[in-house]
């Protein structure tokens, strides 16, 4: 059976409000901003929808970030988790990959760092499969998608895999994440080498009795998802929607959970930056109405999974992120949850508030390349719609860095957000 949208916020079925309309207009006047190219949206305590333009289409930019969460929370699960498992054989490896999207540096340096203890120095022959997707970069913003392609990959494995040849930035980088880490988490110093490696379609080990299996797991998707809403991570957020099957499973997905057409919504990135196609731009797009119904299913599914929204979104006022400069009343801590979008001509703000007056959900879409104004009104709108929902009401949240990294910054390595990519151990 198809799941259907909440009839309460079904498109088309909006009401005034009274408040925040005279709010909005005031806004968009203040920053010069043309009202026909603006759109914002809230459901009130009775569930209804109020705002301006709610079905205009709208630029979601990075707000599609959260359609992405909500994508893999329902397909894969909040404590899912990737695999990478390493087939050893004599002086001979096999990475079997789980389309990790955090593969880069860190848990490269780790996954070394861990062969070394166990005794491993040297391999004669590495291969890898199609999923073995390896970027060092990975916890840096990008503005276009990176190759994962098999050289690529064989390239960035060949430098990890033979450490005499190290730069030193990347000796020092490593130095970073060592010292970051516990006492005795990495060892002191990498000592690797690796003769041939090279992409390979088949495990090569796969059947082999005598071949030694080790797995390196990630840590549980939600801490994954958080991440990448903090900080809108480009680069996390289309290798999680390219591993659920990109734009062409997306749409049936939207049409087959929530009844949505591609004349309604529209993804060609799960980032949220534009494509090309036959040198056509192309946005991701949907309505302010819309965003409301899917973060209200991504709330009903994170619950159903015994976590909550403040789990997967950022929570302005105590994670840091896209939302380190911007200033909100003190007594908003822990009120509500956001994802933030910027492009040229884009800025976006959407989410949940807890309120007194109950939960909210809100979106502000503004198509203007006034960035900066845009933001002026949206954080005024976050003010406007929570006074007219009765005012904030505190969530019991703390921020926690869900691994051994102090809250502090070492040399030129930022680390303040406490994020780390590994959990466990090499095993």
């Amino acid at each position: 059976m198809k799941a259907l949208l909440i009839a309460a916020l079904l498109v088309g079925n909006s009401f005034a409000s009274e408040k925040t309309d005279k709010a909005w207009s005031q806004q968009l006047a203040s920053q010069g901003l043309a009202s026909a190219d603006q759109a914002y949206c809230f459901t009130n305590e009775d569930g209804k929808v109020e705002g301006k333009n709610v079905d205009m289409r709208v630029r979601l930019a990075s707000v599609s970030k959260l359609l992405v969460s909500l994508w893999a929370v329902d397909k894969l699960g909040v404590d899912y988790k990737y695999e990478t498992k390493l087939f050893i054989k004599g002086n001979n490896l096999h990475i079997q990959g789980s389309y990790d999207p955090f593969l880069g540096n860190e848990k490269m340096f780790y996954l070394l760092s861990q062969l070394n203890e166990q005794g491993y120095t040297k391999f004669d022959t590495i291969t890898f499969d199609k999923n073995t997707i390896v970027f060092p970069d990975v916890a840096y913003l990008i503005d276009e998608y990176p190759s994962v392609s098999p050289a690529a990959v064989t390239r960035y494995l060949k430098n990890y895999f033979n450490s005499k040849s190290w730069s030193e930035d990347t000796k020092s980088e490593y130095r970073n994440y060592r010292d970051l880490a516990k006492a005795g988490r990495f060892v002191d110093q990498v000592k690797f080498e690796a003769t041939t490696i090279k992409y390979s379609e088949n495990n090569p080990f796969e059947n082999d009795s005598e071949a030694k299996v080790l797995t390196l797991s990630s840590p549980a998707l939600f801490r994954y998802l958080k991440q990448m809403n903090i900080k809108s991570n480009n680069y996390v957020a289309e290798t999680i929607f390219r591993q659920l099957g990109a734009s062409s499973k997306f749409g049936p997905y939207l049409q087959d959970s929530f009844e949505l057409s591609s004349d309604k919504i529209r993804f060609y990135s799960g980032s949220g930056l534009p494509t090309f196609i036959d040198g056509v731009r192309k946005d991701n797009y949907a309505s302010c109405s819309i965003m409301l119904n899917l973060i209200t299913e991504l709330k009903n599914k994170i619950e159903t999974q015994n976590k909550e929204m403040e789990d997967v979104v950022a929570v302005p006022g105590s994670d840091g992120g896209t939302f380190r400069n911007r200033i909100f009343p003190a007594d908003y801590k822990n009120s509500f949850v956001a994802k933030t979008g910027t492009l040229m001509h884009t800025s976006t703000l959407a989410g949940m508030m807890n309120t007194q007056n109950g939960i909210s959900f809100f979106g502000i879409f503004n198509q203007s390349t006034d960035i900066s104004g845009s933001k002026i009104v949206q954080n005024n709108m976050v003010k406007s719609i929570m006074t007219d929902m009765g005012g904030p009401k505190a969530f019991n949240y703390e921020f926690e860095g869900f691994h051994t990294y102090p809250n502090e910054m070492v040399k030129d390595f930022d680390f303040s957000d406490d994020f780390s990519s590994i959990e466990g151990e090499l095993h």
